[in-house]
């Protein structure tokens, strides 16, 4: 995708909405874009990374976020696209009413890993998230069947192979060992 929107094709039908903060993106990022892609019939699937995810302590900059999931979604099928805060949306549930307004012929479906299960009911208008688009939970390391009582009964689960990265633990390998003070 080149500059702020994405010109949507006129065949486009069925888009899947990956959010979040991509901090950095990865492998199983993108795992579970192809798998929920190709299990849904998806068109394409595109990236919605988040100016700052509302759940979690400051992210890194903006722009070498975007820069990392645009380097991990290959392919013209997976768009990494800035559209939120261009679109100035913070939630989701913003983000689905001005996606649907933009593309009124696309049928949107939430796409997430199944470790955003356990905190999807503190995300503003939650209610309203749920009603306006299929969800389609995949399943992540860490996630076991027994999350799935968290989540409304229409929802689509998808057991995935998992894939072993988490954004969480490559900031951690990043981040610079502290040095322990010398005993003396």
């Amino acid at each position: 995708m080149a500059g702020a929107w994405h010109r949507a094709s006129p065949a486009l039908t069925r888009v899947g909405l990956l959010g979040g903060s991509f901090n950095p993106a990865h492998g199983g990022h993108r795992r579970i874009s192809l798998f929920a892609r190709e299990a849904l019939g998806l068109d394409e699937v595109w990236w919605l990374v988040s100016p700052q995810n509302p759940l979690k302590q400051k992210s890194s900059p903006f722009k070498l976020r975007v820069q990392s999931a645009r380097a991990r979604a290959h392919g013209r099928k997976m768009v990494v696209t800035d559209i939120e805060p261009r679109l100035g949306c913070a939630f989701t549930y913003q983000t689905l009413r001005a996606l649907k307004r933009l593309y009124p012929g696309v049928q949107f479906v939430l796409v997430m890993g199944g470790d955003n299960l356990a905190n999807f009911r503190k995300w503003r208008n939650w209610r309203e998230v749920a009603k306006s688009v299929p969800v389609v939970v995949v399943s992540r390391p860490g996630t076991s069947p027994a999350d799935r009582l968290c989540a409304p009964k229409d929802w689509i689960f998808l057991n995935a192979r998992h894939h072993p990265q988490s954004s969480t633990a490559l900031r951690k390998a990043k981040r610079p060992a502290v040095a322990k003070p010398k005993r003396k």
